[in-house]
């Protein structure tokens, strides 16, 4: 498959962002809500690589808040299919469609010169941002509570750390290593974050003989997740530095356009 010009990837996203909007609003069902939340952190990663250029913050603030209002739904869902019940009931959900504000910027997309490539500095963005969100847990010690806090600030750094590497995967730059190891240390952090929630929503259901053993259970889970996890933090380190090198060829690029 050929590789797609700026304006083919950013309508593309676009449109699958319009696509899960359309279907979340119709129903809010387990893969209408997942479908809505990656569509949009998607969308998120594509704005931050044209952010320097195009900058629209009250874009970005509104997809934020959407993703962040889904969170809570999300994990009732996902509490629901592991522990069996049934999530409360939610009438259509109105997430933004946004159609005008994102054709405006597609507009602006349109009208920058073929020649400009933003990759490279947005590679030393996603670069920084996962050496702040990995410096976080140096010396990492503290109580349970407060290493998941820790942990669960990572997992976000690298959902969107991940999103913005397919981007650069999708204009034929970056490592596809880097992606596979994103994805397996979301899934990490995500089955660790599953099992907080689950621990605290089975804390507030009761003192049940069945609900105290599975609270248990998920008690140690979490602390060998988290021996796990420190001990694997080097991996995260060695990503860091491979992606904080930049590209052959684009270091004397980067010079250039100083």
């Amino acid at each position: 498959m050929s590789q797609m010009t700026w304006h083919e990837q950013a309508r593309l996203l676009v449109e699958q962002y319009g696509a899960a909007t359309l279907a979340l609003r119709a129903q809010a069902g387990v893969e209408e809500v997942h479908g809505y939340r990656i569509a949009a952190r998607r969308l998120l990663a594509l704005l931050a690589l044209w952010r320097p250029l195009i900058h629209q913050p009250g874009l970005e603030r509104r997809l934020l808040r959407a993703t962040s209002r889904l969170s809570a739904l999300r994990d009732a869902q996902v509490y629901a299919e592991r522990f069996g019940g049934k999530p409360a009931k939610r009438g259509k959900l109105r997430v933004p469609l946004l159609a005008v504000r994102l054709d405006r910027w597609l507009t602006r997309l349109g009208q920058v010169p073929a020649a400009f490539n933003p990759l490279p500095l947005y590679q030393m963005q996603l670069a920084f941002s996962l050496a702040d969100g990995v410096a976080g847990l140096d010396g990492l010690s503290g109580s349970p509570k407060e290493q998941l806090r820790q942990w669960h600030k990572l997992r976000l750094v690298l959902k969107q750390t991940r999103y913005g590497v397919e981007l650069l995967l999708g204009q034929g730059e970056g490592d596809p290593a880097w992606l596979a190891m994103l994805v397996e240390w979301q899934t990490r952090l995500g089955q660790l974050q599953d099992a907080r929630q689950w621990q605290r929503q089975l804390g507030r259901e009761g003192g049940s003989d069945k609900r105290r053993r599975q609270r248990r259970q998920l008690k140690e889970a979490i602390g060998c997740q988290l021996q796990q996890l420190n001990c694997q933090q080097a991996e995260l380190v060695g990503l860091r530095m491979a992606m904080e090198r930049p590209a052959k060829g684009h270091d004397q690029d980067c010079a250039g356009n100083i």
